[in-house]
């Protein structure tokens, strides 16, 4: 993610709530809500990512995370009554969605859009270096 301004994160966190919103309204709605909006979100950060348009990949993942955050807000277990070791291991689930979420999800697509990509295309041709028999027999004025 490349943040040059504050602004620019200004703009990331407005993101993060409203997708925040929209996936704990989506999770409200039904578990086919829920999954479309993955589908969205996970779809724009493919399509950022196979035309590298940074700001809308930002904006994607930036959708994702929330979107895992809802995940972790709409699966929690009430902790009062719970033991030590219960609340330990229910924030270590939740840890562990947060990073599938953050990170292996993005990585995936990630690779998914390097694969979909089309080949680059090729460089301008450069005239090879001159090989030690032509350096010889041009001289040095040449």
């Amino acid at each position: 993610m490349k943040l040059k301004s504050l602004g620019w994160l200004l703009v990331l966190l407005l993101a993060w709530v409203v997708f925040f919103g929209i996936a704990t309204l989506a999770w409200i709605a039904g578990m086919a809500w829920s999954l479309g909006l993955l589908g969205i979100v996970w779809g724009a950060f493919l399509l950022a990512e196979v035309k590298r348009w940074v700001p809308m990949r930002d904006v994607a993942w930036v959708a994702g995370v929330a979107y895992g955050v809802g995940v972790i807000r709409w699966f929690d277990l009430p902790v009062e009554g719970l033991s030590f070791m219960q609340r330990w291991l229910m924030m270590g689930a939740d840890l562990l969605c947060l990073a599938f979420f953050a990170l292996v999800a993005p990585a995936l697509l990630a690779w998914v859009a390097q694969k979909l990509r089309p080949p680059a295309e090729p460089d301008l041709a450069v005239e090879p270096p001159p090989s030690p028999e032509m350096l010889r027999r041009w001289g040095p004025r040449d």
